[in-house]
């Protein structure tokens, strides 16, 4: 599995676990919204939550593909496409966040 530093808490973070990359590298969810949340003006809150709500999904949604055990092999690509599909949810919905 790979292992990556969260820049927010300099803890590790590992595969499974619920991050994301930004700008400045690998950060916990929870570690990057909570940083967002000090930064963004008032009046984004209420997208900061919605997009947050969001990315939340998308990550879960992740470790949910991760944690399939016996892939077939003529189903090993369909689930490399899914996983791709989201993975790329998750970065549009980072920067989305971070744009805020």
């Amino acid at each position: 599995m790979a292992e990556f530093q969260c820049y927010a808490c300099n803890t590790k973070v590992k595969t499974g676990e619920k991050f994301t990359f930004t700008k400045k590298g690998s950060v916990h969810f929870d570690c990057f919204i909570s940083q967002r949340r000090k930064e963004v003006i008032p009046e984004k809150q209420e997208m900061l939550r919605t997009y947050s709500i969001l990315l939340d999904s998308e990550l879960q949604h992740l470790i949910s593909i991760l944690s399939i055990q016996a892939v077939p092999d003529d189903a090993k690509e369909t689930v490399r496409v899914k996983y791709k599909d989201v993975e790329k949810a998750c970065g549009e919905t980072t920067r989305l966040i971070s744009e805020l």
